[in-house]
């Protein structure tokens, strides 16, 4: 009887045992069940594809390929003209939150975290010229997160998206000028406060059109391009096209002359390469147009000078005419002295220079200085011995060269002028004869 009580009191205990053994069984699996993600089609993290995993396998997955996102980490962080790297030690991806926050069938950011003590200490290094408050720092510090969000690498980070800093004037210029007619003052006025926006290119020629301004003389609108390329040589911007004329403009400064011509279609184009816009300022007043630009400041210093300045002096062109009165001379064309101007450009991070680019080399061809001479000699001049140096005929030469026992080479067979000495004339960029 005791053995039989003993038996069945067994019996019941093992009974409730399994029977709680199975509840407590079914409900961690329905609990796993619930918490545990399926990913179907067409889920992304970054450029990662997890459709169709489970949780635990994309975790796995994904904590590779973060690995392999670390290795080859490269982030540039821009300031308007300056680009550093951003190290990799700053940045931490998190496996477990991006899981956590993916959704199924969509594509979902990479949750990455950047260390605003490491990021401060990487921006007051390498822009020491800008000052970050702290609001700034965890404004930067989040768009970093938020664009390291696409896993695409290289990454190029513009921190100027994400901070405000002051602006101030970048860069100006001026040229002296003499009554602007109004279409001038027109294009000024219209010209004063344009904004230069991010990646833009500026058309002279477009803007004038898209203002309807009018009709402005090509010597007009070569000086308001002149002072507007000077004061632009002194930023990072892009100079797309600029010419010169024939001759030095007036009132241009040899080297920083913008020649524009529309019938030739001489036009003067520049682009902001920033991130960030500008704003031009162009005014008229006391005979002097100045120019300026302002926006956030750029961290180089861009300074132009001439470097190289050389003239050339004209040759003088005989002519003869039957009107010019024995004796004397006429001066027909003064002519005018060529030039040669080089410009250079010293690009300087606080106060040493970085760089020493050539700008341009502007050559202006001289004009030959033209002579009238009479077309016969005075009777008193030696025939063949012209006073100034010139030859009337190859008579007179012929006969200049048998007076003085020479042998005249006019007529002679080419083939018998080999091997006699040959003298190799060269000229000047000026055309005349270097002796």
């Amino acid at each position: 009887m005791g053995s039989k009580g003993f038996l069945n009191t067994f019996i019941i205990v093992l009974t409730s045992t399994l029977v709680f053994y199975g509840f407590s069984s079914v409900g961690a699996l329905a609990f796993t069940n619930v918490s545990s993600k399926d990913f179907g089609d067409q889920t992304f993290v970054g450029p990662f594809d997890i459709s169709r995993q489970k949780e635990q396998a994309v975790k796995e997955k994904l904590a590779a390929d973060f690995i392999t996102l670390q290795t080859d980490f490269a982030v540039d962080l821009t300031y308007q003209d300056i680009t550093v790297a951003l190290p990799a030690e700053v940045v931490t991806f998190d496996v477990e939150k991006t899981v956590e926050q993916s959704n199924s069938g969509k594509e979902n950011p990479i949750v990455a975290t950047v260390s605003v003590d490491g990021l401060r200490t990487i921006l007051t290094q390498q822009f020491s010229s800008i000052l970050f408050s702290e609001d700034s720092l965890q404004s930067i510090a989040t768009g970093i997160e938020r664009e390291l969000g696409t896993g695409i690498m290289p990454l190029t980070i513009h921190i100027t998206d994400y901070s405000d800093f002051t602006e101030i004037e970048i860069a100006t210029s001026s040229i002296a000028v003499t009554e602007p007619s109004t279409s001038l003052t027109n294009l000024i006025n219209a010209l004063n406060g344009t904004e230069i926006t991010s990646f833009a290119t500026f058309s002279l020629f477009d803007f004038i059109k898209n203002n309807e301004i009018g009709v402005v003389s090509d010597e007009e609108l070569t000086v308001l391009a002149s002072v507007l390329y000077a004061t632009i040589l002194q930023t990072n911007f892009v100079i797309d096209e600029r010419n010169i004329g024939s001759m030095l403009a007036p009132l241009a400064e040899p080297g920083f002359e913008a020649a524009v011509n529309e019938q030739l279609g001489l036009n003067f184009v520049f682009t902001n390469p920033n991130k960030t816009a500008f704003q031009l300022h162009v005014q008229s007043a006391n005979g002097t147009i100045v120019s300026s630009i302002t926006g956030m400041p750029l961290l180089y210093s861009y300074s132009p000078f001439v470097g190289q300045l050389e003239s050339f002096e004209p040759k003088t062109v005989q002519q003869f005419s039957a009107f010019v009165p024995n004796g004397q001379v006429s001066v027909a064309d003064e002519g005018r002295k060529g030039m040669e101007v080089e410009v250079h450009r010293t690009i300087s991070y606080e106060g040493s220079v970085v760089v020493d680019e050539m700008i341009s080399s502007d050559f202006y061809a001289p004009m030959p200085k033209i002579e009238l001479h009479p077309l016969k000699k005075d009777s008193q001049q030696i025939p063949g011995n012209s006073n100034d140096g010139t030859v009337n005929s190859q008579d007179n030469q012929n006969s200049a060269d048998s007076q003085n026992g020479l042998e005249s080479n006019v007529d002679k067979d080419p083939s018998q002028l080999q091997g006699e000495d040959e003298i190799e004339v060269q000229y000047d960029k000026g055309g005349n004869i270097i002796e």
